[in-house]
């Protein structure tokens, strides 16, 4: 017996499916289909702006991007402290850490990434491009095997002209890699659905692992097997070892993690709690939400392809693998975020448009083969009818979303390039978006660490991460004029773009606190902001505390109990030896 033959061998040589399964017979068709949808892609985010735009897309962006900085700059310490001293320090100087409320897979990505070429805007969304063309490629593969090529780079096209696709491939996010992970394991899943082989439940295994370290929401995996054994009706399979397998491995290597950050997790739900009321709501949320990602007419295609392929071969137990993994992987998503309270967002149905893209094939290549085209060969009907419906689709829902936000940027630039300004504190006062935009420029454009930057929202008051349960810290412009001087907080940056009806009392208080000590805080300058393409002139507004240079170096306290259960504290706040036992970090890449 050879070395290849060897049954440990194969038992381990498959394991990674959604790479092996990439090749159809002797030919190799990735390589030429993912540089194509690559080359797409970035079009794509070049035409919506995502390259110019600041960290702003979506209130979580800013977040990823700084914690990402973190896990990177950590890396690159030659002695560094204790992870969570570490990161309690990075958090005092750029508040928008959020390694905790999300697990590290994505994040250790990210910093590799960044460490191999540079954390640079640029660099960054040419990842999510390579994500965003990995997962088309995926489908496109995974559909050639039902159709021709020529439909199959039709389809892998519809996924990346999706709106909701080009949204969150244009930003610093966990969808899209959630999206790939996910469905290279529901793939694998199929296979050892058809085969039952152990190397097909360690696939499933590593790709659900890697899934669930990259967001909470690839727990829905774990509706995934019973539901795609109830689709193929492989009962048998419930009595095997292998089946179990992936539960066992989940258990052993997810779970710790989720057992210490529960209390972090459950802070940003929607509620605390499943709820019969949420429910009902999620339930017609998502309902609207997935018929509108192809448009009415389309999803009826969607329908029939389900039909076809999980539905009618039920009741005579011939539903292939890939098919009923595909159904499972949809009822699970839907399960999943129809229980779990987290939040109520179209992003959560990314998941699916990959299966959905393999239900709206089954559907077009079964209505064209019932075309009354005779003299038409069915390969030419299906790619006819393909482009019909893409041109439908395309008429119903396409669009480039432009991703324009700009403005922190140049603020940070100016205060960081002012030399007295180089051991002042920031104060930030805006919504989660504009606070996460100004932290994130600091961040990319300083020696880290730098300066210490403080969120109005964190500081000033206290609440959940959904804003529940708001407490205002400070009553009076004296008594908050007392808590700025203290530290004290040399620059404050004002957004003035935020809307009346969604000012929080601590930013109104601030507003206050300005106009009473106007001899102590002076205006530094106006610049205007854009926010979702739309600018507002002036909107941020500059202060600085007249003096600030030469005042004692007072105690920075964040209350962090509503997330930590703990208080992060800093005295005499100048010195940054702490974060890497004795120095300072790099600069920049």
């Amino acid at each position: 017996m050879t070395a290849e033959n060897h049954p440990r061998k194969q038992r381990w040589a498959g394991c990674f499916a959604g790479i092996r399964t990439l090749s159809l017979g002797r030919e190799n068709v990735w390589l030429p289909a993912f540089t194509f949808f690559l080359l797409v892609e970035v079009a794509l985010q070049w035409a919506g702006g995502a390259f110019s735009s600041e960290f702003g897309g979506h209130p979580d962006e800013a977040a990823h991007y700084v914690t990402t900085l973190m896990l990177r700059d950590y890396m690159v310490v030659p002695w560094p402290s204790s992870p969570m001293r570490f990161a309690e320090e990075y958090y005092l100087h750029y508040p928008k850490v959020a390694l905790g409320h999300w697990p590290p897979f994505f994040y250790i990505v990210q910093a590799i990434w960044t460490l191999l070429f540079s954390a640079s805007r640029p660099s960054l969304l040419l990842l999510m491009a390579l994500l965003t063309s990995g997962l088309a490629t995926s489908v496109y593969v995974t559909i050639r095997r039902e159709v021709c090529s020529k439909a199959a780079t039709v389809i892998g096209l519809l996924f990346l002209a999706q709106p909701l696709i080009q949204r969150y491939s244009a930003m610093v996010m966990l969808e899209i890699l959630l999206a790939l992970l996910s469905f290279l394991a529901a793939l694998r899943f199929g296979r050892f659905l058809d085969k039952g082989k152990w190397r097909d439940a360690i696939g499933f295994s590593i790709w659900s692992m890697l899934a669930i370290l990259t967001k909470g929401n690839g727990l829905m995996l774990a509706v995934l097997p019973p539901t795609a054994i109830l689709f193929s009706r492989r009962f048998h399979l419930l009595t095997r070892l292998p089946f179990w397998c992936p539960a066992m491995l989940v258990l052993v290597f997810c779970g710790p993690w989720y057992w210490l950050t529960l209390d972090l997790v459950r802070n940003a739900w929607q509620v605390e709690t499943p709820t019969l009321g949420f429910a009902i709501e999620a339930i017609r949320y998502y309902s609207y939400y997935l018929v509108n990602i192809f448009g009415i007419g389309p999803s009826f295609l969607v329908l029939i392809g389900f039909v076809v392929t999980v539905v009618r071969p039920w009741s005579e137990k011939r539903v292939e693998g890939r098919w009923a993994a595909a159904g499972a992987l949809l009822v699970s998503v839907l399960m999943f975020h129809v229980v779990v309270p987290s939040s109520l967002e179209e992003r959560h149905l990314i998941i699916a448009v990959p299966v959905l893209l393999m239900f709206l094939t089954a559907g077009i290549a079964w209505t064209a083969g019932r075309l009354p085209l005779r003299r038409l060969a069915n390969d030419r009907k299906v790619v006819g009818m393909t482009l019909a419906v893409m041109l439908v689709i395309g008429k119903e829902t396409f669009a480039v979303p432009k991703k324009a936000w700009h403005g922190f940027g140049d603020v940070a630039e100016q205060l960081i390039s002012t030399t007295e300004l180089q051991r002042s504190v920031f104060l930030v006062a805006s919504d989660p978006q504009g606070e996460g935009m100004f932290i994130s420029e600091v961040a990319m454009r300083e020696r880290r660490p730098g300066h210490i930057v403080l969120r109005a929202s964190k500081t000033l008051s206290r609440s959940r991460w959904n804003g529940e349960t708001y407490e205002l810290f400070y009553n009076t412009p004296e008594e908050m004029m007392g808590y700025l001087k203290g530290i004290p907080v040399g620059v404050v940056v004002l957004d003035v773009s935020i809307p009346i009806e969604h000012q929080t009392a601590d930013f109104r208080m601030l507003q206050e606190t300005l106009s009473a000590f106007t001899q102590q805080w002076v205006p530094v300058g106006s610049y205007p902001l854009t926010r979702r393409g739309t600018e507002y002139a002036g909107a941020l507004q500059v202060y600085r505390l007249v003096g600030h240079e030469n005042m004692p170096i007072g105690t920075i306290r964040l209350d962090m109990r509503p997330m930590l259960n703990k208080t992060i504290e800093k005295q005499g706040h100048l010195p940054t030896e702490i974060l890497s036992g004795g120095g300072t970090y790099p600069p920049r890449p």
